[in-house]
């Protein structure tokens, strides 16, 4: 197995060691084995997704009220590098017909002007649509808006990006399972809470190493201010592929 297939394979791992220690006991595994496949520019990607297509069913009291799907599409920049998301969804679906309750996802390269990190919330609100028809001529909203008009739909609350942090602060699985935890009841298991504190800190702790890996003299700045003793200050990496993650949207 090549280094970016065992970095997807732990990745995948991790996410399914999260969910048997949170979510009741189930006999087949919630995680399929990552699929490699060719990408863009010849690269290997991975898809990590739910070994049931149509999602794990959260239970209360033992009767089903959702379902969760999640998928993430991996890869790595070279053989190597770390394993990086380049694009994810994570979605919770009422029971009846599956229809979403709200979903979070992550592009990391986003072909228009949405958030690269968002939640979209499937629900009515009457004065979001009202004031999303009447802003449809407006120089910003409108080319996404008229685009609904145009072909017939009526733009509805849940085609609203709310952003969560970009790139690098969005939420991860933990936090939408501790949100059904909280707000729904799902049924768990006892030690949910460890699990789920103990997964969260590998996924926070990945992320806080990538930001420093970008951004080292924030870091040695940081450490200089603290009343730290270091060497050199070290340049920050430039790279002309995106903007920094400091101001992406």
């Amino acid at each position: 197995m090549s280094a970016e297939g065992e970095q997807a394979r732990q990745f995948a791992q991790r996410l399914e060691n999260l969910l048997q220690n949170v979510l009741p006991t189930c006999d087949n595994a919630f995680t399929a084995t990552p699929q490699g496949k060719y990408g863009k520019r010849g690269k290997t990607v991975y898809l990590i997704q739910q070994r049931d297509n149509s999602g794990i069913p959260l239970t209360c009291d033992g009767d089903e009220i959702l379902r969760l799907q999640y998928s993430f599409l991996c890869s790595c920049k070279t053989p190597q590098s770390m394993l990086q998301v380049d694009k994810s969804d994570i979605l919770l679906a009422t029971d009846s017909g599956h229809s979403p309750l709200c979903h979070y996802d992550y592009v990391r390269s986003p072909q228009s002007d949405i958030p690269a990190a968002h939640i979209n919330i499937h629900g009515s609100n009457d004065a979001a649509t009202r004031i999303m028809l009447s802003c449809v001529n407006g120089k910003r909203s409108k080319n996404r808006r008229k685009q609904y008009l145009d072909k017939g739909l009526f733009p509805t609350f849940s085609s609203l990006h709310f952003p969560v942090g970009g790139d690098r602060l969005r939420p991860g699985l933990e936090d939408v399972l501790e949100m059904a935890i909280y707000e729904f009841h799902i049924d768990t298991q006892p030690q949910w809470k460890a699990s789920l504190a103990q997964s969260r800190e590998e996924y926070r702790t990945a992320q806080i190493k990538a930001i420093v890996h970008e951004f080292p003299d924030l870091a040695y700045d940081t450490l200089i201010e603290d009343g730290y003793d270091l060497g050199q200050r070290p340049d920050r990496p430039e790279r002309s592929d995106r903007d920094s993650m400091l101001i992406r949207y």
